[in-house]
């Protein structure tokens, strides 16, 4: 589609006031900064008639959009009277591009028990208003009308069509359809958007304004775009009455995942997020799509191991898309519990500085299930504890206790245990790692040295950040294995290293 989407941000007026503790002029100012930096086209700053806090907060963001040069839309919203639609005018005139957006419900349920008017005074009241909106707005604004519960009017969709083609000739440029309050199918609504967006001519734009009672707000906005719907009216976060409005974010994802050119910075929707949470007071559901802290974690083995194959594709096998995308830096966070297998220690010990192999992190799952079974999700600190424990300086038939060099004479004094009993054996060698080696045949548990290697810990490691890690390769009876040790010494983890994989291959 050629067709960009116009994102028309409520979260200042339809989120706002849903608050428990609605915001100030200054506060708003923030948030509308935020949202220029976000790259929104609209802005619903507010309802000006609520109060006189927010009308001024309207009029503040209104000059400051014409101190700034922003071309973003500065809309004010306003019941279909001439006293509301007069403040909404006086208060966001002074904007680039003001709108006036005058709402009056239209169902058959609003005009009946809420309304308590005839269809046809409804009609009239909204084409006066719109056209006194008009003569306001002159060629500098533009008005838009929402027809109040547009999602209830399924029963009297012709009466609602005809009024709002009459609207249209009254002057409102933009139409918006509200799923005011959600309560069927998102494509029962998407039919009745597709339906006005074929009937209205073709410079209307088509709007699409949907709060979340059954949790479809962003599948009916998303499926209306491509029914039709222009502007997507949105909410940082979801923020809004009751379970919220559209969410923003997932909106513009989804649309992008689509293949839909917007002018959004995506890059900015992390932070935005987070920064939005802290301002609402409203904290992020763990598992909110996208901005959730769970959003990027897997658990399941089986999930883990197509996230670990995939995670440096664009496209992962257990995730939407590549969270950079938002400005998010975590794609895959691989978590241990009783359903997590060999993947995610691998992941987890090799992200934390300590190279492991597949085969080295199956031999550690088993242990860390039975851990888990009683101890419930583990940390990375844990899984380190006991990566430590069993593999680093690996406990066995021989213990390490201490190594101590002789100047001068090349030999090397070790005290261990071997089997329970404790031993003090002196080797003669050109290094500590030959004498070690040496030590293994005279205790009857000969190695053989296939590759030596040491590093420092990485920084991911805050306990052992800095320290040695010494890796060493040792071969007995056709196996191989990796022994790790880690100390500030490098020669005692030279030794643990050398000790933990004789325990290995000798167990």
């Amino acid at each position: 589609m050629v067709r960009k989407p116009f994102f028309y941000d409520i979260t200042l007026r339809d989120a706002n006031q849903a608050l428990v503790n609605p915001w100030n002029k200054e506060q708003k100012e923030v948030v509308f900064k935020q949202l220029l930096k976000l790259g929104v086209q609209g802005v619903e700053v507010g309802f000006p008639i609520a109060s006189e806090m927010d009308f001024e907060s309207c009029e503040n963001l209104a000059a400051l959009a014409a101190q700034l040069g922003s071309n973003v839309v500065i809309s004010a919203l306003a019941r279909a009277k001439t006293t509301d639609i007069q403040k909404a005018w006086d208060a966001v005139k002074e904007a680039p591009k003001p709108r006036i957006h005058v709402f009056l419900a239209m169902s058959p349920l609003s005009m009946e028990h809420v309304l308590q008017m005839e269809p046809a005074a409804v009609r009239k009241q909204a084409v006066e208003a719109v056209a006194f909106a008009k003569s306001l707005v002159g060629e500098k604004g533009d008005v838009e009308f929402s027809p109040e519960h547009f999602g209830d009017s399924v029963e009297n969709f012709d009466f609602v069509l005809e009024s709002l083609k009459q609207i249209v000739e009254a002057g409102a440029t933009t139409i918006n359809l509200p799923n005011t309050v959600e309560r069927y199918r998102p494509m029962i609504y998407v039919d009745m958007v597709r339906k006005v967006a074929d009937a209205l001519p073709k410079n209307i734009t088509i709007s699409v304004h949907c709060h979340n009672d059954l949790g479809m707000a962003t599948a009916a906005t998303v499926e209306s775009y491509f029914a039709g719907a222009t502007q997507m009216e949105c909410a940082l976060n979801g923020l809004g009455e009751r379970s919220g409005n559209t969410n923003m974010f997932e909106v513009a994802v989804a649309l992008h995942n689509c293949g839909v050119e917007m002018d959004m910075n995506l890059g900015e929707i992390y932070e935005t997020a987070i920064l939005t949470s802290k301002w609402a007071n409203v904290p992020i559901y763990a598992k909110a799509p996208l901005i959730g802290i769970e959003a990027v974690a897997h658990r399941s083995g089986i999930h883990q191991d197509g996230a670990s194959k995939t995670k440096n594709l664009k496209k992962g096998a257990y995730r939407p898309i590549d969270y950079s995308l938002i400005g998010r830096q975590e794609n895959d966070v691989l978590s241990f519990t009783s359903q997590s297998g060999k993947t995610a220690v691998y992941e987890i010990l090799n992200h934390n500085g300590y190279p492991v192999d597949l085969d080295e992190a199956a031999e550690l799952q088993p242990v860390l299930k039975e851990i888990s079974e009683h101890e419930g999700e583990l940390s990375d600190s844990r899984i380190l504890e006991v990566f430590k424990e069993k593999y680093c300086n690996l406990n066995g038939r021989v213990i390490f206790h201490t190594i101590d060099v002789i100047p001068g004479e090349n030999r090397f004094v070790f005290k261990f245990h071997k089997d329970g009993v404790a031993h003090e054996e002196s080797i003669s060698a050109e290094g500590p790692i030959e004498a070690a080696l040496l030590l293994s045949r005279k205790m009857g548990l000969p190695v053989e040295l296939n590759s030596y290697r040491q590093s420092v810990v990485s920084n991911a490691d805050k306990l052992w950040a800095g320290r040695a890690l010494s890796e060493i390769s040792l071969s007995a009876n056709g196996k191989t294995v990796m022994g790790r040790g880690v100390s500030s010494d490098t020669l005692v983890a030279n030794m643990r290293a050398v000790f933990g994989g004789i325990n290995k291959l000798y167990r």
